[in-house]
């Protein structure tokens, strides 16, 4: 009760303060560059759509309270300060006054604002009040387990991530009830929300067609993403990468089955599991694969697979819907694989090694073509423009 009254007075010193000095600031700040800031959940790809926003123009920044292990290159990362004890508790709302005072429009995923919430997966409705009275563009997208339903996954179809999950309500939204209150929530506040593969059975109004998972082909000059075309010597073993985050909703127990199966006859392959590791790292032992297995119940890629194609290797994928969910699919070389057809389709890139490099060369072809940060900044003015802002 104490802790719940503290955050509800928190909140008021800084609505109140938002609300007295922010006409007076934007009455002497010059009109030049929208200020965007992209925070909430530290997902990899935050800071890379921050800088592609930086390309139409704004002066975009990313902030997280917490880090993963994957990365931290963030404009603002927040996670030593967040862990002192006194201090912790009211940075967020410190934060929050700042960014009301700094930026023009805000970025969140549909799991967590800058303040928050008590329950996971939920926000603090009060912060999206505070940013709506005082004029804030919201702009919310999606990740997967954000917007992820039990009742609804399970109603895609055989294969599905919530399949063989371990604990339901940990890893998810999960309740249905709840994702329709966090959705209602969204409608009100936010301008729009980005979501796309299978993310849009879950959000039915969002917008489908930005598709937001761009790779910065130009980090560290270009270094990061030089293609590594596989080797098509039939004389050494076939290697498989697959990096599970969580290996109940990847499918990764179906891949290391078959892939015993297929040692047992005697086939060269070999299987290499990445965890644990951060992206450099990761990216480093990708360069040494032949083949890229991303996950075979979700039914959609993650950015692996976007990463994977970028350094020219075939990619291993369960599509669920390839018409609806990829952009361009004809296009696109990802291999369809859900976990009836993980044998056939190593088998047969075991057999026909000419193949690897092809499907290599076509993977970075379509992020050369589709998925650049250039190619999502435009599709992202689009919807700007759409949206007036």
């Amino acid at each position: 009760m104490l802790k719940a009254l503290t955050k509800w007075v928190m909140l008021r010193c800084v609505s109140i303060t938002v609300l007295i000095v922010h006409p007076i600031l934007m009455m002497f700040r010059s009109k030049g560059r929208i200020r965007s800031l992209w925070t909430g959940s530290p997902i990899i790809n935050m800071a890379i759509n921050a800088k592609a926003e930086r390309l139409l123009g704004a002066n975009s920044d990313s902030l997280v309270f917490e880090t993963y292990y994957i990365t931290n290159a963030f404009t603002y990362d927040l996670s030593r300060w967040r862990k002192l004890p006194v201090f912790g508790i009211l940075l967020p709302y410190i934060i929050l006054l700042w960014a009301c005072l700094r930026y023009d429009r805000f970025h969140f995923y549909c799991d967590r604002g800058m303040l928050v919430s008590p329950e996971k997966y939920r926000f603090d409705e009060g912060e999206f009040k505070l940013l709506k009275k005082i004029g804030k563009q919201i702009i919310f997208w999606t990740y997967g387990s954000d917007v992820r339903t039990r009742h609804r996954t399970m109603m895609l179809g055989k294969y599905n991530c919530c399949l063989h999950c371990p604990s339901p309500k940990n890893h998810c939204i999960c309740n249905d009830e709840d994702g329709q209150e966090v959705h209602s929530l969204i409608a009100e506040y936010g301008l729009a929300v980005f979501s796309m593969g299978d993310m849009t059975e879950y959000t039915p109004d969002s917008i489908k067609d930005v598709y937001f998972w761009p790779v910065d082909l130009d980090a560290d000059d270009g270094r990061r993403y030089t293609p590594a075309f596989p080797n098509a010597d039939a004389d050494r073993p076939l290697v498989v990468v697959h990096a599970p985050n969580h290996r109940h909703f990847k499918g990764t127990d179906y891949l290391i089955e078959t892939i015993r199966k297929l040692q047992g006859e005697g086939l060269p392959i070999e299987l290499e599991l990445v965890e644990r590791k951060s992206n450099l790292e990761a990216l480093q032992i990708y360069r040494r694969a032949d083949v890229i297995f991303d996950q075979c119940l979700i039914g959609f890629h993650g950015y692996l697979a976007q990463e994977a194609m970028a350094l020219g290797k075939p990619v291993m994928c369960f599509i669920r819907k390839p018409d609806e969910y990829l952009l361009h699919p004809k296009e696109c070389p990802i291999l369809n694989t859900p976990p009836d057809r993980i044998e056939d389709v190593l088998r047969d890139l075991q057999e026909n090694r000419t193949r690897l490099g092809e499907l290599g060369r076509q993977g970075r072809k379509y992020i050369e073509r589709y998925h650049t940060l250039e190619m999502f900044a435009l599709r992202l003015k689009e919807q700007y423009l759409q949206l007036g802002v």
